[in-house]
C-alpha cells in the first residue's frame, strides 16, 4: 500500500532545532527558483543562477543533506481533488499520560484525512487540518476522532477554510 511505503513516510520529518545554516547567495538564488518550479532542471537552474550544473546538484545534495530542503512535492488543489471542505481543528486535552498522547498522534497520523498536525502553546494542544469531501463526511471524521479518545479530548474549536491566498512561501523567509 502506498501509505506504507518509505519513500513517502521519510518525507514527512519532524522539524529540527539547532544550529542555523548559513547561506550564501547561491544557495538563496538556488532556493528562490526551487519555490518557482522545482521540477526546473540543472540546466534551467544553472542558466538562471550562473552556476554549473555539478556546483548546483552539489549545492542542492548539500540543502538536502543540512536538512534546509525536506522534499520535492506537488502543491496539492484539494476542492479540484474532490476535497471541499477544509477546516483547521484546535484540540485541548486533558493532562494526557506520554501513551496516550502517543497513541493520540499516531491514530492522527493514519487518519488521512488529517493533512496536518501541530503542537501548540497555549489555550490548545494541537491543530489538525481536516479535508472532506462535503461538511458531512467532516462531521464522521471528527465525530470518528472524539469518539476514539472521549476522556482525552478536553474541548475542541472548528475554524472552516474559505479562502487560501497564501500557502507555503517559506523559501521567502531567507531569500527575500
Amino acid at each position: 500500500m502506498i501509505k506504507d511505503s518509505p519513500e513517502i513516510s521519510k518525507y514527512h520529518v519532524p522539524l529540527e532545532y539547532g544550529q542555523v545554516y548559513k547561506f550564501d547567495k547561491y544557495d538563496l538564488l538556488i532556493l528562490r527558483e526551487l519555490d518557482i518550479d522545482a521540477r526546473k532542471s540543472l540546466v534551467e537552474l544553472s542558466k538562471k543562477v550562473r552556476l554549473s550544473r555539478d556546483a548546483i546538484r552539489n549545492r542542492i545534495k548539500k540543502l538536502i543533506d543540512n536538512k534546509i530542503i525536506l522534499a520535492f512535492t506537488p502543491v496539492y488543489n484539494p476542492p479540484k481533488m474532490g476535497y471541499s471542505t477544509i477546516n483547521y481543528v484546535f484540540i485541548s486535552l486533558y493532562n494526557p499520560s506520554k501513551e496516550q498522547e502517543e497513541k493520540f498522534l499516531e491514530y492522527l497520523k493514519s487518519n488521512k484525512h488529517v493533512t496536518y498536525i501541530a503542537s501548540l502553546i497555549g489555550k490548545w494542544d494541537y491543530i489538525l487540518d481536516i479535508m472532506a469531501e462535503n461538511p458531512g463526511q467532516f462531521d464522521r471524521i471528527l465525530k470518528e476522532i472524539r469518539q476514539k479518545f472521549p476522556s482525552l479530548i478536553k474541548d475542541y474549536e472548528i475554524y472552516g477554510v474559505l479562502q487560501e491566498y497564501k500557502y507555503e512561501e517559506i523559501g521567502r523567509l531567507v531569500y527575500g
